[in-house]
């Protein structure tokens, strides 16, 4: 059996429009990087006209791998997005080393626990629930993911409901970030001086830049457009949906991350956006002072929750279609009393997420331990082995795995186009080969930068993510043989 003959249960109902469909994909990919980023970004280009190219970039290359996302997604309409294609495209283990990577580290790790993290933190300054400081952000992270995983498992509708009420949100305040450029643009005022810091005068210039680290950090802020592709089984009208709702929401978050970044030059200029600890906040103080911060910090948390809702809502898609092609994880694909929620799914990427989210806040102990460990097989452990790590760390040692799967991604396009020329193909990549050769260059590029970034880094997480990827290996035999079995039988 196909995983695209497998992945299409009479449960899997049309009942997303492509509003809900776009809703999902803006939320997801607009979380904390567009509030977060643009400092250590302008900083590592040249000049604040580079780093308007940079973003649009990332923009349009974002928009080419949609397009190559519409072909596929239009053509296998299932819940397993990338699993499903490069199962058909490299065979069975391919697909299986994927998505346990997503339920493992990728997805749990580095999209989920990560924001939120990011949630956490803003929420923690907003509103301390009276642990000390630490202690507090972890309590935010276990209860946004917690109350999340919960809204999602009670049906499609409140997943669908509160990700379009918090996308828009999201919106409306980006839209106030958009106006108060504007405002700044053309008042007679000059409001820079008032919140740019003395060390403005001290920014990098291109002698020290670097533009490879500024594209990573771009396009790790449009991630996220691809998730459409799970939900290809629910979207009305699937053949026209998904690849519009893949081309619109890219579109338009480019269009949003155009102007915000437009606006933070207006209000701070290019060194004081360089030189911003909070970027948004220092906008928003302009007009408002600390109220304005404040409200900011509203925003990036509810920017944050609407990724972590989005990709709950998308991941349990995926789990679920992996595991009704695997005897070992069928637990995946349980759906509770006529539900159309594969409630194993969901459970288990959110008990991914705590646990990963539990191996960062205990990282003193284990560190230690993989110190000893190495001392005693005659390795030198670094410096800072002991003070480096967190979830950024993590976040860091995921990327190179998670561009490993967009890049063999992008060429199943190639291998599924030659191996299945015939199959009827509702929306195909225009300019073909050469949009879908931009694409895979850059994920390669991606690949290549985020490899060595994370080596540079020297992440103690590194050995983590590592040995949860390698448990693949092992379960994939088991896997195997119980699926066999089941045939034989």
């Amino acid at each position: 059996m196909t995983p695209s003959e497998s992945s299409s249960p009479e449960t899997d109902l049309p009942t997303l429009s492509l509003w809900d469909t776009i809703c999902l994909i803006i939320g997801i990919i607009i979380g904390a990087s567009i509030y977060q980023a643009p400092p250590e970004i302008f900083r590592n280009v040249s000049g604040w006209q580079a780093g308007m190219i940079a973003w649009g970039i990332g923009g349009i290359v974002s928009l080419v791998g949609a397009l190559c996302y519409a072909e596929l997604a239009s053509t296998w309409r299932t819940a397993g997005g990338d699993y499903t294609w490069l199962t058909l495209a490299y065979g069975r283990w391919v697909g299986f080393f994927f998505a346990w990577a997503e339920l493992a580290v990728i997805r749990t790790g580095g999209s989920i626990a990560f924001m939120a993290y990011v949630f956490a933190n803003y929420a923690h300054d907003f509103l301390p629930l009276g642990f000390v400081g630490e202690k507090s952000r972890l309590m935010y992270a276990l209860m946004g993911i917690i109350a999340l995983t919960f809204v999602n498992a009670i049906g499609v509708r409140p997943g669908r409901v509160v990700q379009n009420a918090l996308t828009l949100a999201n919106l409306v305040g980006l839209i106030g970030v958009v106006l108060i450029g504007i405002w700044c643009a053309f008042s007679p005022v000059q409001p820079v001086a008032v919140v740019l810091p003395p060390v403005a005068a001290s920014v990098p210039m291109a002698s020290t830049t670097s533009f490879a680290l500024a594209m990573v950090l771009i396009f790790y802020a449009y991630g996220g457009w691809n998730e459409a592709a799970f939900l290809a089984s629910e979207v009305r009208n699937p053949a026209r949906n998904v690849q519009r709702a893949l081309i619109y929401g890219t579109l338009t978050v480019t269009l949003i991350y155009m102007l915000v970044n437009s606006a933070y030059i207006s209000a701070l200029g290019y060194r004081g956006v360089c030189s911003a600890d909070a970027v948004a906040g220092d906008m928003f103080a302009i007009p408002f002072g600390e109220t304005g911060r404040k409200a900011i910090a509203v925003l990036v948390m509810i920017s944050a929750l609407g990724s972590v809702n989005g990709l709950l809502f998308t991941g349990m898609r995926l789990y679920g279609t992996f595991g009704r092609d695997h005897a070992l994880f069928k637990g995946l694909a349980r759906k509770d009393d006529g539900s159309r929620t594969a409630h194993g799914a969901l459970f288990a990427q959110a008990a991914f997420s705590l646990l990963l989210i539990l191996i960062v806040e205990t990282a003193s102990d284990w560190r230690q331990l993989l110190s000893r460990f190495a001392e005693q097989l005659g390795l030198v452990v670094h410096a800072d082995f002991h003070n480096n790590g967190g979830i950024y760390k993590l976040v860091t040692c995921t990327a190179p795995v998670f561009w490993l799967f967009f890049l063999l991604t992008g060429i199943s396009l190639f291998v599924l186009r030659r191996r299945e020329p015939d199959r009827e193909r509702p929306f195909r990549v225009p300019l073909y080969p050469i949009l879908p050769l931009i694409f895979v260059g850059s994920c390669a590029f991606m690949l290549y930068r985020s490899t060595a970034y994370a080596v540079d880094q020297e992440p103690a997480e590194a050995f983590v993510v590592l040995g949860l990827l390698s448990l693949a290996v092992p379960l994939a035999w088991i896997s195997g043989r119980m699926d066999r079995t089941a045939v034989e039988s």
